[in-house]
């Protein structure tokens, strides 16, 4: 297959006939000059969660089984149209007191069967999930709430996901966040499904801990 070209330089926009950039080599030029998140974000699709103006909760110094301190939740139905939400950041910021050394944050996936009875339809007071787009209409479908019991779930359900720094002590700018490696959409939540979520520290001077995160949701096909 012949395709006939033009060589030029790169052009931010353009109207009516746009020519083929092509190499010395009579191939097609191609360069990536959009960010990976641009789309995602100009669509509208992406979001910011806080909790800065919620009440924290307090950390645990055991494991749990069916305590959620924070759970993110995406209904089913509810109106949603089947969205799925794509998860690349979470983790919980210190919203009041001092933390004790050292902390993890720990999560649990939760299939529909772990979900609470009574099932979650507002979010908690002070948590604000905002569009990453400034311009954008477009609200979240998920909702995020504090102190929740799971259905089903055991000890071994909850996996560590991010950590504090075990020296930092009350440290100004250490003990302020926990997060770990961006995720990039390697936990999806399906409608009905969501994510738990609990903070295993000592038990400093009053600390309490509030979610921060960061996912896209559009329709999706799910296996």
């Amino acid at each position: 297959m012949l395709f006939e070209g033009q060589a030029g330089r790169f052009f931010q926009r353009a109207s009516g006939v746009i020519a083929a950039s092509l190499t010395a080599m009579q191939s097609v030029r191609v360069a990536q000059n959009e960010e990976a998140a641009d789309e995602q974000t100009r669509a509208g699709l992406r979001f910011f969660l806080s909790s800065n103006g919620a009440t924290g909760i307090a950390p645990v110094q055991a494991l749990p089984t069916t305590a959620a301190q924070w759970f993110i939740y995406n209904p089913l139905g509810n109106g949603n149209g089947g969205i799925t939400a794509f998860i690349d950041l979470v983790g919980v910021s210190l919203i009041s007191g001092s933390a004790g050394a050292g902390g993890t944050l720990i999560a649990n996936i939760c299939p529909p069967k772990f979900i609470p009875a009574t099932i979650p339809t507002v979010n908690t007071a002070g948590v604000l999930i905002k569009n990453a787009n400034a311009a954008s209409p477009k609200g979240s479908s998920l909702i995020v709430v504090a102190s929740q019991t799971l259905q089903n779930a055991v000890a071994g359900d909850w996996f560590p996901l991010a950590q504090m720094n075990a020296n930092a002590g009350t440290i100004l700018g250490q003990t302020q966040i926990m997060t770990g490696p961006e995720l990039r959409g390697r936990i999806c939540l399906p409608p009905g499904t969501g994510l738990a979520l609990a903070v295993i520290s000592p038990t400093g001077t009053t600390p309490l801990f509030g979610p921060v995160g960061s996912w896209r949701e559009y329709a999706a096909d799910t296996e």
